[in-house]
């Protein structure tokens, strides 16, 4: 993350109401928006609850923040510019860092079911469990499938209806394969949806160790990408006969 230009307005935000679950979670949400705030509340703790398990990691130290549409531009961000209206996030702008939830999602999340406030929650959620994980250099779809499993894995347990939000997904025109950036936000949406369906299946064939299984492997498959850049000076320096 470019620090130099991360925002972070928590004065801006000081009057937002502050709710902390039975379990220690905590949500920060505009005065106006108490509903959103509650529902908020009740799907982190779930996540958080259920995603040390699924992913095979220890939760991170983090808040949710539910910003209502006229204090979008102040809501905390990795870079100076806001993030598209409607599309929730995690940033580590903030301290503690937060996930970023809007008062109303972005039309270009499809389909608006039962399911989609929780989904979008365990996978922005999941993000921060793998902050620092996954090789940036990894594809985005790879990036992408552990996050998507495992909201619907949480998804699952929660006994929300998982399966009628994936039969309302359009198909989107392009495969994971075709899909290309830059790209707008119904695109991305779209290839997320993709992800999303591909987690579910997984989760059906392979069962709830998918997730962790997956992420096992890219942690490994990281360690050893560090291991081999830290040897390259190595190898020059012998290379060069000095070694």
């Amino acid at each position: 993350m470019d620090r130099e230009h991360a925002v972070d307005n928590a004065r801006t935000l000081s009057g937002y109401v502050r709710l902390r679950g039975e379990s220690g979670a905590v949500v920060r949400h505009a005065p106006t928006l108490s509903k959103r705030g509650r529902e908020a509340l009740t799907h982190l703790e779930a996540g958080l609850a259920a995603l040390p398990k699924v992913l095979g990691l220890p939760a991170p130290d983090l808040e949710a923040l539910v910003v209502a549409d006229g204090d979008w531009e102040d809501a905390p961000r990795d870079n100076s510019r806001p993030y598209p209206r409607g599309l929730p996030y995690f940033t580590r702008a903030a301290v503690p860092p937060a996930l970023v939830i809007p008062e109303n999602l972005s039309d270009a999340i499809q389909p608006q079911t039962q399911a989609t406030l929780p989904l979008v929650v365990h996978h922005e959620l999941a993000h921060a469990f793998l902050a620092g994980e996954v090789a940036a250099q990894s594809p985005a779809w790879l990036r992408e499938l552990p996050p998507q499993a495992a909201s619907a894995a949480v998804v699952r347990r929660q006994g929300l209806p998982l399966q009628d939000h994936l039969e309302q997904i359009q198909s989107p025109g392009f495969t994971l394969r075709g899909f290309r950036t830059p790209a707008g936000a119904r695109e991305q949406m779209a290839f997320q949806n993709l992800l999303l369906k591909l987690g579910a299946d997984a989760l059906k064939d392979f069962g709830e160790g998918f997730p962790r299984r997956l992420v096992g492997a890219l942690r490994q498959e990281q360690e050893v990408d560090r291991a081999l850049r830290s040897c390259s000076p190595i190898r020059s320096a012998k290379a060069d006969g000095n070694g």
